[in-house]
């Protein structure tokens, strides 16, 4: 069985640490946290942003537990400043 990938897309500082502005995580089925540890793994500098960063699941505000499944796309959102 061929295992399928989520794409991840990073915006702004956390692109800025990743060093790239998208990447793609094989997986069968995942939660958000399971995803941000692959990431961790592959981008160390994301690290010390974890506490300050948003995920969405295919366009909506995602926690660490909600599920991910291949072929979702993971946005990465670092805080918003302003108001």
């Amino acid at each position: 069985m061929k295992q399928e990938s989520v794409r991840v897309l990073f915006f702004g500082a956390a692109a800025d640490r990743a060093g790239t502005r998208e990447t793609e995580i094989l997986t069968d089925a995942a939660t958000v946290d399971e995803v941000w540890k692959a990431l961790e793994e592959r981008h160390p500098g994301l690290s010390p942003m974890r506490g300050t960063l948003a995920f969405a699941v295919n366009g909506e505000y995602a926690r660490g537990e909600d599920p991910v499944s291949p072929g979702d796309e993971v946005a990465v959102l670092p805080p918003v400043s302003g108001g």
